[in-house]
């Protein structure tokens, strides 16, 4: 444990929905158990819950509740409609998990990543919490609308879930600054496995398609496939979809178009072999992407966080992106993934080659011990 003689009882709040935040949290977790530190993890949705004990952890399911978002704002009377029925059985679930850790260790510290679970722990239990997330410096930085999309309903949702923090610890892909100082921007957190990918260039692109409530994959599935297969005959295309979808969307394979259901390592794999990759715009896709070097086309979905995203992308030239999949936007890329992917590297070797878990960990394991002050938390 590099001379730390003081093991950590660690857990770790993740956000369910989606794998992104899973991932990322997979990697810190089993980093710090690496080190000799006790982690344990609160996340919602059986699913996820089953994901991390696949991975050795203790894992306990919490209560994310419904935050959507009308008007770029969340309307009390909007949550609590959405939530009446679910609260009781949420509270009761959140009485168990303070029940438990009463019995099992109360932990040193929390990390929560955009949920509302190790907040009300670490306040009920006077531990400090940390966050480690992408959606912070939508709190933090006054960022600007894009399109007919602010910022506003990411911040109300990150004041509800953490009214409070001792510190942020905020992924970027792109360098970003603050002047607090209890903020520190960090690279991407991205697992070893990505990392390790053998990387080459081949007449092959890789896409990802989501569905979002009722913006579903389909529209742009048909679409790509239909420009790769009349203007792109040299060159293959694999779409991957859930499996939710693939019924749906195996009718535009043709030739050397496939439609996978989606599989994270023949992802990984099919896009470190990739001269282009086109996807929504989600952050840890990108991420991964340009760890390993590839030029983006993205369609974001409905979201300020995946606009915002599409945005920086495309005016740091590491990518393109347009509202919806057509013709011209994609023939354009495609023109220029060369010059786009020379874009990526240079940024990746400049801003994404350090890892951050040594400095997350570093941090956690300079904390004083159980019952002495913390610094200030930041509230706003």
């Amino acid at each position: 444990m590099s001379g730390y003689v003081r093991p950590l009882n660690v857990v770790v709040g993740v956000n369910g929905i989606g794998m992104g935040h899973s991932v990322r949290q997979s990697v810190i977790a089993q980093y710090l158990r690496e080190r000799g530190h006790e982690v344990r993890i609160v996340t919602n949705g059986a699913a996820r819950v089953e994901y991390f004990r696949d991975l050795g952890f203790t894992a306990w399911e919490g209560w994310m509740p419904t935050l959507l978002a009308r008007g770029d704002r969340i309307h009390a009377s909007d949550a609590i409609r959405d939530n009446m029925r679910q609260a009781p059985v949420g509270f009761t679930k959140h009485l168990r998990l303070r029940r438990i850790l009463r019995e099992t260790g109360v932990p040193d510290v929390f990390i929560t990543d955009y949920e509302p679970n190790t907040p009300r722990l670490a306040y009920h239990f006077g531990r400090p919490l940390i966050s480690v997330d992408q959606q912070s410096k939508y709190r933090h930085l006054n960022l600007p609308a894009v399109g007919r999309y602010a910022r506003t309903a990411d911040e109300q949702r990150l004041r509800y879930f953490a009214p409070r923090v001792d510190r942020s610890f905020i992924c970027s892909y792109v360098p970003l600054e603050a002047d607090d100082r209890r903020l520190e921007f960090i690279a991407p957190v991205i697992p070893d496995s990505v990392r390790s990918t053998p990387v080459t260039t081949e007449p092959l692109a890789t896409a990802y398609f989501s569905r979002y409530f009722d913006h579903g994959p389909e529209e742009s599935v048909g679409t790509l496939a239909s420009v790769f297969r009349q203007y792109v005959p040299d060159r293959a295309l694999r779409i991957y979809v859930q499996p939710t979808e693939i019924g749906n969307l195996r009718k535009y394979a043709d030739g050397k178009i496939e439609i996978c259901t989606f599989d994270r390592k023949a992802f990984i794999m099919d896009m470190a072999r990739s001269e282009a990759v086109f996807s929504n715009a989600g952050f840890n896709l990108i991420s991964e992407a340009f760890v390993l070097g590839k030029p983006v086309h993205l369609v974001p979905l409905p979201t300020y966080d995946q606009h915002w995203c599409a945005k920086v992308v495309r005016e740091a030239e590491l990518g393109t992106s347009a509202l919806r999949i057509d013709r011209g936007a994609i023939l354009d890329f495609l023109n220029r993934s060369r010059e786009l992917r020379d874009n990526v590297v240079r940024h990746r070797d400049r801003h994404l080659s350090s890892d951050p878990r040594e400095r997350i960990a570093s941090y956690l394991e300079s904390l004083p011990a159980v019952g002495w002050p913390v610094p200030a938390p930041i509230a706003g």
